[in-house]
């Protein structure tokens, strides 16, 4: 299920945040790889490292188009620029089962979805976004707008716990025969079994030598 919305407010402001993790870019060129090694470095942290492929790719698309839209700087500013410089934020919001990837920018104009074979410039890169995110969409700010997309995450899925295995029950034995011959049970001799007959100290010599006696007669 891929679904669009643009306009509304993103389904997640109203649902439990259990983690984020923000980077501030300059409309630069590089900022796309930049990005793109944040977010894997985020989801190693997370162990959400299966979905890796589909985040970067996302971030890649959201990225470039902020860059554009906020105007792409022909080389890096300076200390004393970076003040005035429109900023191009990444944030990874983690829910209970899935991850937001945010894209913020200064531009209030909304993305529009284009067709594959539409001539208009812009918006072609989207068609990826709605084919990877379960579901994605814009939402103007007070100081621009927020494109977002959504992934669930696997592993956040607890798997299901195998059944426990019943140990098989004791073999029943059947009557025995009544010509059965039966096996004296055996049973160890009590001077053997006290600690205290092994020890010669504690032996007097009568003992011992019934012990010794005993002994070579088995």
């Amino acid at each position: 299920m891929n679904r669009h919305r643009t306009g509304g407010e993103p389904f997640y402001f109203s649902q439990r945040i259990r983690f984020t993790d923000q980077l501030s870019l300059v409309a630069l060129s590089s900022a796309v790889s930049v990005a793109r090694h944040f977010v894997r470095l985020a989801l190693t942290k997370w162990h959400a490292r299966s979905i890796e492929g589909d985040a970067a790719l996302i971030v890649s698309e959201l990225v470039t188009n902020a860059v554009k839209a906020t105007g792409v700087l022909n080389s890096p500013p300076n200390w004393a620029e970076l003040e005035t410089t429109r900023p191009v934020t990444l944030r990874l919001v983690g829910l209970d089962a899935g991850i937001v990837i945010e894209v913020w920018d200064t531009t209030r104009e909304l993305p529009v979805l284009r067709s594959p074979d539409d001539d208009t410039e812009g918006g072609r890169g989207l068609v990826l976004v709605q084919e990877l995110a379960h579901t994605w969409g814009a939402h103007p700010t007070p100081h621009g707008k927020l494109v977002w997309a959504h992934l669930p995450v696997p592993e956040a899925v607890p798997e299901a716990a195998p059944e426990a295995v019943r140990p098989p029950l004791p073999h029943r034995r059947g009557p025995e025969p009544e010509n059965a011959v039966r096996r004296p049970t055996m049973r160890a001799d009590p001077r053997i079994t006290d600690p205290r007959a092994l020890n010669p100290r504690t032996l007097n010599p009568r003992a011992l030598g019934r012990l010794l006696t005993g002994l070579r007669a088995g």
